[in-house]
């Protein structure tokens, strides 16, 4: 260590300036060395060959910028690659490149106000300052361009190790690398790093962790949880802060336990976190209350439960997996709303006109008592009238003057007229075995709609109230479509017949007049998909830019506290609002506006990440479920047209398979400008999105969700001439077999930028 002021000064033994090294944050110079042990001048000549001297042996070495570390310590600004997160929410990372097995921990501190945080897998540029033995801390100075470092896949042995990709597109396996800590067999699933090659054809990787054979039930979910780094194991201590909670008291809250409050789930449903009453009122119009679990009141800021949502940010729904936000205690317990159980809630009480226009509306804490858990089919038939109240244990008017308070909001809603794209929502249905049986599609029916909007009207509800009281609010927001997203539509409206404005600001009427005129028609799914593709990404965010989609100028999520974060923070937020001087103590307790827009990008990070992992493992059940299917040809729709093939829906939407170029009629194809149509220059033969096709089931691979196709009849035939002039100029480079050199690609025609 450094002398003090009453030690004689003397050479530093090499001990001691190992030691003084090691103890610095960043490499230190020559320099600082002195300074540290107070060399007089003289000194520093001979400490400068005892440097040397100790680099010649190895016991340190040099490094940019006349620096000197110890041969173990990481460069003071180095590439790294994030591994995971830790429980504070700090990245894991380690340098690319480096043995998975040494043994240095470095912690990433992350701060979201520079952008986008990184993902597991991806590269970085950090500058490191030592805090202990092996131990740093990072601070990114710039995220790298992403490159799969990570890679899941089936093992495939038989003389050498070979690792099939789970990625959706790759059919090449690759050199797998064994590790003797990691055992496993062919047919397992695996997660893997990529090494260093300098070609395709010497790609390797090397073997990470075994997550159990890819036949096992579970294993497309286990997939999913390790490939979108889903965290999904509780600690102890949010456990045991669970188990300790208790039910408040009914003091401070209004009693609701003799008012029929209904939940409306799904029949698979098991947390019930809303329900809903409805009167008319004296005026002509209805009272509603939209009673919310009051998840606040249990998961209290900066405890272990509340830092563990926060960074879970939302539930996950598998098909035959739920990863909630809150351990079961809370989730399946205690927040609920359980019929014929005393339930601590947020109530809603909003008063509407005839005309769905609310008029007058408040939240506050309450208690209530489910008086029954029906599902979305039982309302449904009390709606069309083949079951009665009754019958599904519920009191006369009950469910009726719900259904009268619908059709007043019905008004209101379609006054504001939202955007109204209709897509059936795919669901895998699991047997008593919890395998799956098949893939089925159903669209809204009245029950379904009539919960949605109780809710939007909540939502409004809870907005409006926080913006009037001032209070920060996380908004639930949507923007207008960016106008290159729908520059192709004019031309889409036309080919079916319709028109669409151009060169104006648009508005969701414009494109509800665009799917109502295709409504019913083969083109339907085609421009519903289109639309969908052209709009903005709905978010979290501090900033009230309103709700394209849904028509609102105000929207804050309020009413799945249990399942989404952003309503734990609304909650939150009307807590202070009922409290004097925001003092209460399951409020937002002068929560930054910097840090709640932290979150809003966080959480709005982890509700995409849970889409992409739900939709990539009901991929993957559903190509599972095709597997028995193969050589058979089925019906089909071509939704989707790149340079390389189409993609097109089979059986009614159950799965999506892809038609490549070479598997065609015989010709060289181009791809119109608006990226919707495929035309072949000798033959004329067409393929559009929309275009209805018979094809074959060529390959399955479920544990990539790939199904590849073959043409078998469909599209538009042409009369065998050329059409265009740049077929006249030679022989057709596609075929069916590829052409020389085995892969087609069409040649888009018109402008050449990709939509």
């Amino acid at each position: 260590m450094p002398p003090t002021d009453n030690q004689s000064i003397a050479l530093p033994s090499e001990e001691a300036i190992l030691d003084y090294i090691n103890g610095c944050e960043a490499p230190p110079t020559v320099r600082d060395v002195a300074r540290a042990f107070k060399l007089p001048q003289e000194l520093r000549s001979p400490l400068r060959k005892l440097l040397r001297q100790m680099g010649e042996t190895g016991a340190i070495e040099r490094r940019e910028g006349r620096k000197i570390a110890t041969p173990d310590q990481l460069p003071e600004v180095t590439v790294l690659e994030i591994t995971g997160f830790d429980d504070q929410g700090d990245g894991v990372a380690r340098p690319t490149g480096m043995d998975a097995n040494m043994a240095i921990d470095i912690r990433v501190l992350l701060s979201r106000k520079a952008g986008r945080a990184p993902a597991v897998g991806q590269t970085i540029l950090a500058r490191l300052s030592k805090i202990g033995p092996a131990q740093y801390e990072a601070r990114i100075i710039r995220i790298l361009e992403r490159q799969q470092k990570r890679i899941f896949g089936i093992v495939e042995g038989g003389g050498t190790w070979r690792l099939m990709p789970a990625e959706r597109g790759k059919r090449d396996s690759i050199n797998l690398e064994l590790s003797p800590n990691i055992p496993c067999k062919a047919g397992d699933l695996v997660e893997a790093e990529m090494l260093p090659s300098r070609g395709h054809f010497t790609k390797k990787a090397r073997i990470l962790r075994n997550l159990g054979p890819a036949d096992e039930k579970g294993a497309f979910s286990t997939l999913a949880i390790a490939e979108f780094g889903i965290r999904h194991e509780f600690g102890a201590d949010v456990l045991a802060e669970a188990d300790a909670l208790k039910a408040p008291k009914a003091v401070g809250r209004a009693d609701l336990r003799d008012t029929p409050l209904v939940t409306i789930d799904g029949a698979d449903a098991r947390d019930f976190d809303d329900a809903v009453f409805a009167e008319p009122t004296e005026s002509g119009g209805w009272r509603l209350l939209v009673a919310i679990a009051d998840v606040s009141y249990y998961v209290r800021p900066d405890t272990a439960l509340d830092k563990e949502a926060r960074r879970r940010g939302n539930s996950v729904y598998l098909p035959d997996l739920v990863v909630p936000m809150l351990p079961e205690a809370i989730s399946n317990d205690l927040c609920s709303l359980r019929p014929n159980e005393d339930r601590a809630a947020m109530v809603a009480e909003i008063h509407i006109n005839d005309a769905g226009v609310v008029q007058n509306h408040s939240i506050a804490r309450g208690l209530i008592r489910s008086a029954a858990r029906l599902t979305y089919d039982q309302v449904q038939s009390v709606y069309e009238g083949t079951l009665d109240e009754a019958d599904i244990g519920v009191g006369h008017g009950v469910l009726h003057n719900l259904f009268g308070a619908w059709r007043a909001l019905t008004v209101a809603r379609q006054a504001r007229e939202p955007l109204a794209l209709d897509l059936k929502e795919r669901r895998v249905v699991m047997n008593d075995a919890g395998e799956a049986i098949a893939i089925s599609q159903r669209a809204q029916n009245e029950a379904q709609r009539l919960i949605e909007d109780f809710m939007i009207t909540a939502n409004v509800v809870a907005a409006d109230t926080l913006i009037a009281a001032t209070q920060p609010c996380v908004f639930r927001v949507h923007d207008s479509p960016d106008p290159k997203k729908t520059e192709s539509l004019p031309d889409l409206a036309t080919a079916v017949g319709a028109k669409f404005a151009k060169g104006q600001v648009l508005r969701p009427h414009h494109f509800n007049k665009l799917l109502a005129h295709v409504r019913g028609t083969p083109d339907e799914l085609m421009v519903n998909e289109a639309v969908l593709r052209s709009q903005a990404k709905a978010i979290y965010s501090i900033d009230n830019i309103g709700h394209f989609g849904l028509s609102l100028r105000n929207y804050a999520h309020f009413t799945s506290p249990i399942r989404r974060y952003s309503d734990l923070l609304v909650h939150r937020a009307l807590v202070d609002t009922a409290s004097a001087r925001n003092t209460a103590k399951d409020g937002l307790n002068g929560m930054p506006l910097e840090s709640i827009a932290e979150i809003c990008q966080h959480i709005s990070e982890t509700e995409s990440n849970a889409a992409g992992a739900e939709r990539r493992t009901i991929d993957r059940f559903a190509a599972a479920l095709f597997s028995s299917r193969l050589k058979e040809v089925v019906d089909g729709v071509i939704v989707g047209i790149t340079g390389f093939g189409a993609f097109v829906r089979l059986d009614d939407g159950t799965a999506d398979g892809f038609l490549p170029l070479a598997a065609l009629p015989d010709d060289y194809y181009n791809l119109d400008a608006t990226g919707q149509h495929l035309e072949g220059r000798h033959s004329g033969w067409s393929f559009s999105t929309g275009t209805k096709l018979r094809v074959q089931i060529m390959e399955v691979t479920p544990v990539t969700g790939g199904i590849l196709l073959a043409w078998v009849e469909g599209g538009t035939p042409g009369d065998g001439k050329s059409r265009s002039p740049q077929a006249r100029r030679g022989k057709p480079r596609h075929n069916r077999n590829g052409g020389k050199s085995g892969r087609s690609r069409a040649k888009k025609s018109g402008s050449r930028k990709r939509r």
